[in-house]
């Protein structure tokens, strides 16, 4: 039952409505709000009257709650919660990005995810430590050594730190070591645990189980609640259908389900809601658009030899790639997703002005941009700290277009660099030159490596907007007969071998870049 109370009640006769109730062997949650204050009564109803309880002088309705789960109940709460963990605020306009490998493997391995998802924008580092695994012979974590090397890898790269907890005796240890402790998909039911995690005061991430309901999710949830810890965030994180192509079936409906149900904070975690790297992308812009307040998304420097779940694994990279465009989508839901120090280029993650910024700015996020004057714009408005053009090519001359817009737009050139354009031809691992029948790439590129495809005459000739372009477009396609020609960095992004490098004609082809911020940028 809830009992909404009239705006500017009498403090006095609430404090004797509450301790009636409480006499009647109910407790009274109060939740204020910034319109209204509402009591939520948890246990037996059944002996209160609705009608005589609304002919309280303070109180406005009373409204019966028929759902078992009342603490999480949004009926309970109108209003979102929002949850703080660390410095981050979970369930607010921000949305947050949790990022980091299934499993905490070694020092050096963690800390350098660490600062690498960070630089692109993540909000907090996961890993983990105790591994609840299917077969009792699989790697099962580093247990406590690896909740030490995480902590020091958290504070390396200034983020709260989440690890999933398995066991109620570990309560000590990871209240001790972790900001928010996270409850996995084979725990969701473990009351035992639930109620001991509800006895502290740190925040807990609850994830769905592989096949219950959301009624059952929440339940799991009120166990928690009810023991006194308010703080949780619920996760979808997919769930066992017929369907086999997936290792999940990520249930994003949960998402608004879950909001209109529960005043919680709602996480997706498209990584172990497909097992599928490549998936990962387009179920988070995904989430976003269906109102998720974060993700959690696993990030490994070598997903081919992660010693769990690298087949869902993306690379820090490819991390790096998608965080500006969940940015995008986020913007468009009226929300944010905060990226810190960021770089605007013209082009796309592989493209030489990518290569450029990335060199320039080693710890800053970069957002590619379509134009030039999309960076100029930006850069003009204060909307990206400073911005990456190409000025002059060797072959090509000035761009003529390029010192105009930074005319137009008033901005000054900070710094320059030189950099060599080399093209590769590159293919997905264990291609064999001779077996290419198909090559891709932007037709400037293709001119600048005539001499090389004459090598290649049975090969079709493929043009894609970009050199970047290209690349993605051979992984996608994974067949062992296309390749494209495209820089080092467009290979690493995309998981592709090089199989031929620097097969352009002219060794002394050189791409002039400028910095450009806003005069008196930061006054």
């Amino acid at each position: 039952m809830i009992i909404v109370l009239k705006q500017g009640a009498d403090e006095a006769k609430v404090d004797a409505l509450k301790k009636w109730i409480e006499n009647q062997g109910l407790v009274v949650s109060p939740i204020y709000g910034s319109e209204k204050t509402v009591l939520g009564l948890v246990g037996d109803t059944s002996g209160l009257s609705a009608d005589e309880l609304s002919m309280h002088e303070v109180v406005e309705k009373v409204l019966k709650v028929q759902e078992p789960f009342k603490k999480a109940n949004r009926k309970f709460h109108p209003e979102n919660t929002v949850i703080k963990v660390g410095n981050v605020l979970v369930g607010g306009k921000d949305l947050v990005v949790i990022a980091g490998p299934c499993s905490v493997e070694s020092e050096d391995q963690i800390i350098q995810v660490a600062l690498q998802v960070k630089k692109a924008g993540a909000s907090m580092l996961r890993g983990g430590a105790f591994k609840p695994r299917t077969s009792p012979y699989s790697f099962q974590g580093l247990r406590a050594e690896g909740l030490v090397l995480l902590k020091r890898a958290g504070e390396a790269a200034g983020l709260p730190i989440v690890s999933e907890i398995t066991n109620p005796n570990y309560i000590e240890l990871f209240e001790q070591y972790v900001d928010l402790i996270q409850v996995g998909a084979r725990n969701m039911q473990n009351f035992e645990l639930l109620k001991e995690l509800g006895r502290l005061k740190k925040p807990i991430l609850l994830k769905r189980g592989f096949s219950n309901t959301l009624e059952e999710m929440l339940m799991a949830c009120e166990y928690i609640m009810s023991e006194g810890n308010q703080n949780v965030i619920l996760c979808e994180r997919g769930i066992r259908t017929f369907e086999t192509y997936t290792r999940n079936t990520l249930d994003l409906s949960a998402v608004p389900a879950l909001k209109r149900m529960s005043h919680l904070p709602v996480l997706v975690d498209p990584s172990h809601g497909c097992g599928l790297s490549w998936m990962v992308e387009p179920l988070s812009k995904a989430a976003v658009a269906v109102g998720a307040d974060g993700l959690v998304i696993e990030v490994h420097n070598n997903p081919m030899a992660a010693l769990s779940d690298g087949p869902q694994s993306i690379t820090p990279d490819e991390f790096a790639y998608i965080m500006p465009k969940l940015r995008e989508y986020a913007r468009l839901e009226g929300r944010d997703i905060p990226l810190g120090h960021t770089v605007a280029y013209a082009g796309t993650p592989g493209s030489f002005s990518f290569e450029a910024a990335e060199k320039l700015f080693p710890t800053s996020a970069m957002v590619g941009l379509e134009r030039f004057e999309d960076v100029c714009e930006a850069v003009a408005l204060r909307k990206a700290d400073a911005g990456v053009l190409p000025v002059e090519n060797t072959l090509a001359g000035k761009v003529t277009e390029v010192l105009e817009l930074i005319e137009q737009f008033n901005l000054e050139v900070t710094d320059r660099l030189k950099l060599k354009v080399r093209q590769n031809l590159v293919a997905p691992k264990g291609t064999e030159l001779k077996s290419i029948r198909k090559i891709y790439s932007k037709d400037k590129a293709l001119e600048q490596c005539k001499e090389f495809l004459k090598t290649l005459p049975e090969c079709r000739i493929i043009q894609c907007s970009t050199t970047s372009a290209a690349a993605q477009a051979v992984r996608a396609l994974d067949d062992k007969c296309s390749a494209a020609i495209a820089s080092t960095t467009a290979a690493r992004l995309n998981r592709l071998e090089i199989l031929v490098a620097d097969i352009q004609d002219c060794d002394e082809n050189y791409t002039e870049f400028v910095v450009v911020k806003a005069k008196n940028n930061g006054k």
